[in-house]
């Protein structure tokens, strides 16, 4: 009797990247996956963390998120717990870890002068000093003008705000200047924050944005959804850049314009009558994921979580003509339940993913056209930890 050999699989994340730095990286025809093991090692994961996400530069939020004086929003962006807020000197990023116990001295989003930590009231402004911090007379030499959040290093790029761990890191507007015709034709700093939407993934943060970077799946997965006016097979890969890739995916041919505008919603200004029956995709290395469409974006911050959990922050953006209109509330709860249906569909098919990936039998996949992106974030992921 016939017995296919199955190989024990260690947790060597340095032999998973070996083995990945292998793959050739050149001709896309012969594009292939990472091999299984990459999405699912603790070590190979650690390993992403420490030459990827805390050396580039990741996408956190958008700006109209704290549009007023003293608003706040909190991230946790590799294990590291994140405050982005305006004070009167523009944008900040803060640790969100108290100097006193190490406890979050903030949560959620809001407006506020001060950030009061619930562990022992410990205090600071919106600038990061210690305002306050009750029965510490008798610490010796404990002085709280001295004190202070760490501050993180960020970039605000055409109204996204963007940060990063790596003093030695690059400026990122120069890596995506090459972006600008693009993003001021959908004029992404001026726009408004119509929702946000927080979620919890069961899979490997690489399914995440490969699943998002490719219409191949809508025949299968959207098929009564997405498929129908945005037939996969109508979709390609028209860019790749040193910090991007993008998929670009057309109403079908008869498609009515209703079919890609949001009732309720005012189209961009300035678009062409093409451009009207358009959407693009757009990943920036290494977890931000850009959808624009003729009258609305959204833009998300993908956060490792595990080899096996992620954390999603999609913001969804307006005009602010869209954002004035009477009926706007309506609209944007009408779009965020919409929204749900499709996140629902690729939430299903990623979990089932990664458990497939976990098999001893699982062997790296050859890629279709219609997936290139997949094989140029590969490429990206090859080119940074081989560093």
């Amino acid at each position: 009797m016939y017995r296919e050999k199955i190989d024990v699989v260690f947790d060597d994340g340095d032999s998973i990247l070996q083995r990945m730095l292998e793959q050739q990286r050149h001709d896309a025809s012969r594009a292939e996956t990472l091999p299984p093991e990459a999405y699912n090692s603790d070590s190979f994961f650690r390993l992403e963390e420490d030459k990827v996400f805390r050396q580039d530069w990741l996408f956190v939020g958008h700006e109209s998120q704290i549009a007023n004086l003293n608003d706040f929003f909190t991230l946790d962006v590799v294990g590291e717990p994140l405050l982005i807020l305006r004070n009167d000197a523009g944008i900040a990023v803060f640790s969100n870890v108290c100097l006193h116990r190490w406890a979050p001295i903030a949560h959620g989003s809001g407006n506020s002068r001060s950030f009061i930590c619930p562990f022992h009231n410990w205090t600071y402004n919106t600038h990061g000093k210690l305002s306050g911090a009750p029965s510490m007379n008798q610490a010796q030499d404990f002085d709280r003008q001295q004190c202070s959040l760490p501050k993180i290093r960020h970039e605000v790029v055409f109204g996204m705000i963007f940060v990063t761990f790596n003093a030695d890191a690059q400026p990122l507007a120069p890596r995506l200047a090459p972006l600008t015709e693009r993003f001021q034709r959908y004029h992404v700093a001026d726009l408004v924050t119509a929702y946000t939407l927080d979620y919890d993934c069961p899979y490997n943060w690489k399914m995440a944005i490969e699943t998002f970077m490719e219409c191949y799946h809508h025949a299968a997965v959207h098929r009564t959804t997405l498929e129908d006016s945005f037939p996969g097979r109508l979709s390609s890969i028209i860019d790749e850049g040193p910090g991007w890739t993008i998929c670009h995916q057309p109403l079908r041919k008869n498609g009515e314009l209703s079919e890609i505008l949001t009732a309720g919603l005012e189209p961009f200004s300035g678009l062409s009558d093409e451009q009207m029956r358009f959407s693009e995709l757009l990943l920036l290395f290494p977890n931000c994921l850009i959808s624009l469409n003729p009258d609305r974006l959204s833009i998300s911050a993908i956060l490792p979580v595990s080899p096996h959990a992620t954390r999603w922050h999609r913001v969804v953006l307006v005009s602010q003509a869209s954002a004035a209109r009477e009926d706007f509330p309506q609209t944007a709860a009408t779009m965020k339940q919409g929204s749900l249906a499709i996140i629902d569909e690729d939430q299903w098919i990623n979990a089932e993913q990664q458990r497939g990936s976990r098999s001893r039998l699982a062997r790296p996949g050859r890629l279709s056209h219609l997936e290139t992106t997949v094989w140029h974030l590969a490429n990206y992921l090859k080119i940074r930890m081989a560093e």
